[in-house]
C-alpha cells in the first residue's frame, strides 16, 4: 500500500500570455500517463494458493502483450499527441479576436479622445451663439472700415500729388508763374554781372528782406542810380517768386483759376476768329462771285456751302483731308482767281464784239427774184456776211 500513497511532485507551471492554448509537449504527456496509474488492489497470493481450484479466479480475454522496441513506442505516442492536438484545435481568427495582449497597446501615443454625443442646444444657447457671431461680424466690419479709410487717405494723397505734378507741368502755369520769375531773376543776375562783376549778388540780395537788402545793394553798387535800378529788379523778382510760391501752395485754387482763364481765352479767341472770318467773307464777296449771294436759290445754296466749309476749316472741325489740302489750295487760290478774272474779261470782250457785229449785219430783203424769177447766183449766208465784214 505504501507504493500507491507515494507523493508526486507537480511540474512547475509557467505563466505565459499566449494568443492560443499551446498543447502539452510529448514529455509532459508521457509523465502524466506514467504517474497517473490505474488504482488496482493487490491480490493476496497466499490466500489464492489456499483456495481450491474450483474457486480460483479465471482470467478470460487476456490481451496479448506484444513486445515492441523503444522506437516503435515513441512513434505511437507521437501519433497520439497529433490526434490530441487536432481535437483541441481552435479557429485562429476567434483566438486572435478574443485574445488580450498588452503588446497591442501603443503607450507612445496619446489615447484617443472619447467622442461625446452632441447635446441638444437650448434656445438660450442658440441665441447666445448667434449673438457671439454678430459681435464677431461687427468687429470684422469695423476693421474693414478702418482699412478702407486708410486706403482712401492714401488714394487722396496720391491724387493730390498727381494733381500737383500735372499743375506744375501745365503750359499755363509755366507761362504765368514760372517763366516770369525765371526772367526776372535772369535780368537781375545779368545786371549784377554787368555792373558789379558778380552774378551771385542777385541771389544774395533776393535772400534778404527790407533794410538789410537795401544796405547790401548800396554796399555792392555804391548807391546811386545803379543801386536803385538793381533794387527795382530784385523787388520785381521777389514779387514773381511770391506769386510762384503762392500758386504752388494753393495749387488747386490756382488750377481752377487757370482753367477759367483758359476757357475765357478760348471764348475770346473764338470770338476774334469769327469776327475776322466775317470780315474776310465780306471782302471776298465784293471781289468774287464764289462767295457772293445773288438771290438765286440754287446759286446761294452753293455759296453758303463754300462759306460753311471754310468756317469748319478755320475752327478745326473739318475732315482731316480738307484740313491737309486747305493750305495748298489757299496758296494757289489768288493766282486762280486772277486768271479767272482775266478769262472772264476776255470772254466779255468777245461777247460785246459779237453783239456789235450782229447789230450791223445786213438784212436779206425780198426782191423780184423771190417772186419766182430765176436768180443769177446763190444768196450769201449770214456767216459769210460776218466774215466779209471782219475782213
Amino acid at each position: 500500500m505504501s507504493d500507491n500513497t507515494q507523493t508526486i511532485t507537480a511540474d512547475p507551471v509557467i505563466a505565459q500570455t499566449q494568443h492560443a492554448p499551446v498543447s502539452d509537449s510529448f514529455e509532459s504527456v508521457l509523465s502524466k500517463q506514467l504517474n497517473h496509474k490505474p488504482k488496482i488492489e493487490r491480490t493476496n497470493l497466499k490466500s489464492l494458493e489456499d483456495l481450491p481450484e474450483s474457486q480460483a479466479p479465471t482470467v478470460t480475454n487476456m490481451e496479448e502483450v506484444k513486445q515492441i522496441d523503444a522506437e516503435e513506442f515513441l512513434k505511437q505516442m507521437d501519433s497520439r499527441d497529433k490526434v490530441s492536438k487536432e481535437d483541441v484545435k481552435v479557429d485562429d481568427k476567434e483566438v486572435e479576436r478574443d485574445a488580450f495582449d498588452l503588446n497591442d497597446i501603443d503607450f507612445s501615443k496619446e489615447p484617443d479622445a472619447v467622442a461625446e454625443k452632441p447635446k441638444k442646444k437650448s434656445k438660450e444657447d442658440n441665441i447666445a451663439e448667434l449673438r457671439k457671431k454678430a459681435e464677431a461680424y461687427e468687429e470684422s466690419l469695423k476693421a474693414k472700415d478702418s482699412e478702407v479709410l486708410s486706403y482712401r487717405e492714401k488714394l487722396e494723397k496720391l491724387e493730390g500729388e498727381l494733381e500737383r505734378t500735372a499743375f506744375e507741368r501745365s503750359p499755363k502755369f509755366k507761362d504765368k508763374y514760372e517763366q516770369p520769375y525765371q526772367t526776372a531773376i535772369a535780368e537781375a543776375s545779368e545786371f549784377a554781372k554787368e555792373i558789379g562783376d558778380d552774378a551771385s549778388i542777385a541771389e544774395k540780395a533776393l535772400s534778404l528782406k527790407g533794410r538789410e537788402r537795401m544796405e547790401f545793394i548800396d554796399e555792392s553798387f555804391g548807391g546811386g542810380a545803379a543801386a536803385s535800378q538793381f533794387l527795382s529788379l530784385i523787388n520785381n523778382a521777389d514779387a514773381k517768386r511770391g506769386s510762384l510760391e503762392s500758386a504752388l501752395e494753393n495749387y488747386r485754387a490756382t488750377s481752377q483759376e487757370l482753367i477759367a482763364e483758359n476757357q475765357l481765352d478760348e471764348s475770346l479767341a473764338i470770338e476774334t476768329i469769327n469776327k475776322n472770318f466775317d470780315r474776310v467773307k465780306e471782302h471776298l464777296a465784293s471781289r468774287s462771285e464764289f462767295f457772293r449771294t445773288t438771290g438765286d436759290e440754287e446759286s446761294d445754296k452753293v455759296v453758303n456751302a463754300r462759306i460753311e466749309a471754310a468756317r469748319n476749316i478755320i475752327h478745326g472741325t473739318a475732315s482731316q483731308n480738307e484740313m491737309q489740302t486747305a493750305p495748298f489750295l489757299a496758296v494757289i487760290a489768288r493766282d486762280a482767281v486772277n486768271e479767272n478774272i482775266k478769262l472772264k474779261a476776255e470772254l466779255a470782250k468777245y461777247k460785246n464784239r459779237a453783239a456789235a457785229d450782229a447789230a450791223v449785219q445786213p438784212r436779206i430783203s425780198k426782191t423780184a427774184m423771190d417772186d419766182g424769177e430765176d436768180s443769177v447766183g446763190k444768196p450769201r449766208g449770214a456767216l459769210d456776211s460776218i466774215r466779209s465784214q471782219l475782213r
